[in-house]
């Protein structure tokens, strides 16, 4: 027995998000490109730079939810996402629970919104859960094994109540293993890599700290100013100030790059990726040398 919720609400709720997210970072690049270069110049630029994240984040919910689908027979339950897939042996099943009987708790943890009920919570009957749904918990059927309730979605309840009691009833043909699976991008050693973090952080925190330092001192510069001197300490190049954002620039085009490099490097070469990253950061701080002496 196979199935598909039907996911179209929580899919387009999910892309609203994304257009709303989206008009917001336009609203804030127009007032950075338009406007006059200050402090809510930076300001405006950080917020749009740190909406990426959630883009990415949605967009990740979005395809589980997406590719949400059920395989069921008389010896497991499968429960399908994009990267997760969750297999629980019916052997293993104390009860098949109602949701629209039970008084329900559940405390997602991740966000949730019309036709996407995906996350961790806790059901009074059943302990620690995870909803793989499109409806809310009332909504649901709670498949319970001794370590973790599953909730997941059916147009008919009552006809997926008499198919899962029956197949219990029936007992198990074959040994299963409940597990998790997940795709192998998900286990990748690198999310875990707190040095790597640490270095990458710290490199962007100097980059945009240039930014923000000129952007905060722009109205108050000079038209032009020294933008090199010679060995004898002489000014023999003198510019715009609005030349004076091309360090930062520079920076964070070379911590995008070494970024990348060290990415490659990372599985055949790590003590080389922590290098490469390394350099990003010592060039992000030889620029905020340079910039604090040309703007001093």
């Amino acid at each position: 027995m196979k199935w598909t919720p039907n996911r179209r609400k929580g899919v387009l709720f999910g892309i609203g998000w994304i257009v709303l997210l989206a008009l917001i970072d336009v609203g804030l690049i127009w007032r950075v490109v338009a406007g006059p270069i200050n402090g809510w110049s930076f300001i405006c630029a950080l917020l749009a730079l740190l909406s990426l994240p959630a883009f990415v984040l949605l967009g990740y919910w979005i395809y589980g939810l997406s590719q949400l689908r059920y395989e069921f027979d008389r010896n497991r339950l499968i429960i399908s996402t994009g990267a997760v897939t969750q297999v629980i042996p019916m052997n293993q099943v104390d009860r098949v629970l109602d949701g629209r009987k039970l008084d329900v708790q559940v405390r997602m943890k991740s966000l949730c919104w019309p036709g996407y009920w995906i996350g961790q919570g806790v059901l009074e009957e059943g302990g620690m859960t995870l909803s793989y749904a499109v409806d809310p918990p009332t909504e649901q059927v709670f498949v319970v094994t001794p370590t973790l309730a599953y909730g997941i979605s059916t147009p008919d309840v009552d006809t997926l109540m008499d198919v899962f009691e029956t197949a219990l009833s029936m007992g198990s043909s074959a040994e299963v293993k409940q597990e998790t699976q997940r795709a192998a991008y998900v286990g990748w050693s690198v999310w875990g890599d707190r040095l790597m973090q640490v270095i990458l952080l710290c490199s962007i925190a100097v980059n945009l700290l240039l930014f923000g330092i000129l952007c905060f001192r722009f109205p108050s510069l000079p038209v032009r100013l020294p933008m090199h001197y010679d060995v004898a300490g002489m000014v023999d190049r003198i510019a715009p100030r609005e030349q004076i954002f091309a360090l930062p620039v520079i920076g964070l085009i070379v911590w995008g790059a070494n970024s990348l490099i060290g990415a490659l490097l990372y599985r055949s070469e790590r003590v080389a990726s922590y290098l490469v990253w390394s350099g990003a950061l010592v060039v992000q701080l030889l620029f905020f040398l340079a910039l604090w002496n040309l703007t001093s």
